[in-house]
């Protein structure tokens, strides 16, 4: 299985950069992971031919990880991407095309994708957005929590990821409104080692940044637009 990443930021990009979205590969199975600003140009710069998804996964419908969903609907509407294209969702109302085949997620919810297997868990957020454990057809997974904030739970659904793709959108720790939504770097380093994940990727960076803090653990590093990873 590949994880690509093709936006990083939140609530809103860095400059020149895109927000959430990631492409998961297993064989010939393709999954995209959100789709923030600026995932449209860049996965279709990796797939220059005509595109096809096997689902598009949203976590939650918040504009930094569903921004561009119109935008891949009118690809597919112009006949340059396969469709229908199912598409999982905790909010389904709004996806009328016929474009799309919505399926509503929630806590425990699962599916098959291809060669791939997903479980969705609920996760802390000022929205209904559930995460998701990817598994692939020889047993190797990634989780990624989406935005959410910190709660007991979390590590039992990360348990064991070979790779952690998580919201690490918060430096500081005293912040209690954002903490209510988000997690620090700290804290994603913390469940990156409570739940015995076997690396961690810190995601969903805050757009407006200037600096970031030195990670303690030589296995979690701070996730980079276009860094690819094989799980």
């Amino acid at each position: 299985m590949k994880l690509t990443l093709l936006g990083v930021y939140g609530p809103f990009p860095a400059p020149g950069k895109g927000c959430s979205s990631y492409l998961v590969e297993d064989g010939d199975t393709r999954i995209l992971l959100d789709c923030g600003s600026g995932s449209l140009s860049r996965l279709r710069a990796l797939i220059p031919d005509r595109m096809r998804l096997d689902a598009i996964v949203l976590s939650h419908l918040h504009a930094d990880h569903c921004g561009e969903i119109d935008l891949f609907r009118y690809l597919m509407e112009f006949g340059l991407c396969d469709a229908p294209v199912t598409l999982f969702s905790p909010e389904t109302e709004r996806f009328t095309s016929p474009v799309f085949r919505p399926v509503r997620t929630s806590d425990g919810f699962e599916a098959k994708v291809g060669t791939m297997s997903l479980r969705f868990t609920e996760v802390r957020h000022a929205v209904k957005t559930t995460g998701v454990r990817i598994t692939d057809g020889s047993g190797r997974s990634l989780f990624y929590t989406g935005d959410s904030a910190w709660f007991d739970g979390l590590a039992d659904a990360a348990r064991n990821a070979d790779l952690l793709l998580a919201d690490a959108c918060l430096v500081d720790e005293t912040n209690e409104k954002a903490l209510q939504n988000h997690m620090t770097v700290g804290q994603v380093v913390r469940l990156k080692k409570a739940a015995r994940c076997g690396r961690a990727v810190l995601t969903h960076r805050f757009g407006g940044e200037t600096h970031l803090p030195a990670l303690s653990d030589d296995d979690c590093i701070y996730a980079e637009e276009g860094a690819v990873f094989e799980i």
